[in-house]
């Protein structure tokens, strides 16, 4: 047995997770782990998808699973998970006429789908497995995919903390950079106006609204003018 399978779903996650990938890359990784532990190899394999707050659906899949039109749409197991709905298990998914959403997927190879929540906290996320084989999924399978995804999920929220925390930090800091042009170009506006900082600021916002640019736009636009001539006075 190779090291991976002796060792626990959660150590091999962690230690994935310590190497510091972005959480795409990691989401890939666990994937993977997945499919390995269901033993789901090509074409068989996995997909997971996390929703997280004011932020695209993050999905990724493992090499060499045929694509699922929508499979995370409305109307497809995934879909209904992430919904909030219960886990979705399809037996023969060309004999199922409940799942438009998956039209086309059973001419693709897939015959079998499992599609169980990953039990985060405040995100919502779904493990789905696919099969070949029809009845690939009976209670024992099922009871792995969920085992599988208790464990990845255990993991998964320390990284979707992790990713929040990063998201959080990246927009403060793109916050405090729109600040600061903004306040250099108000501050050149004054000086060629003598006005106010309010005036200047009313002025940014003006022209932003007119010509439907972000003020920051219209800021860093003024700032790069009055660069640009500095630099050319400089440069003769």
């Amino acid at each position: 047995m190779a090291e991976s399978e002796r060792q626990p779903v959660v150590e091999e996650l962690v230690a994935a997770l310590l190497d510091g990938p972005d959480t795409e890359t990691f989401l890939s990784v666990a994937a993977g782990v997945a499919a390995r532990r269901l033993a789901l190899s090509a074409p068989d394999g996995c997909t997971i998808a996390v929703e997280r707050s004011r932020r695209p659906l993050l999905t990724v899949r493992t090499p060499g699973l045929p694509a699922v039109r929508a499979e995370h749409g409305p109307g497809s197991p995934g879909g209904t998970v992430l919904g909030g709905g219960p886990d979705v298990v399809l037996t023969d998914l060309a004999a199922d006429q409940h799942w438009p959403a998956l039209a086309g997927a059973a001419d693709n190879g897939i015959r079998s789908i499992a599609a169980v929540a990953l039990p985060l906290e405040g995100d919502r996320g779904v493990l789905s497995c696919y099969s070949a084989r029809i009845n690939a999924f009976g209670p024992g399978e099922i009871a792995g995919v969920r085992a599988v995804a208790a464990e990845t999920a255990k993991v998964l929220r320390l990284a979707l903390q992790i990713d929040a925390q990063a998201n959080r930090a990246a927009n403060l800091q793109a916050a405090l950079e729109s600040r600061t042009v903004v306040d250099l170009a108000a501050g050149i506006i004054m000086g060629q106006n003598g006005c106010s900082q309010q005036a200047a600021i009313d002025i940014l916002r003006s022209v932003s609204n007119s010509r439907n640019i972000k003020i920051r736009n219209v800021a860093a636009g003024v700032v790069a003018a009055v660069s640009d001539r500095v630099n050319t006075h400089f440069d003769e």
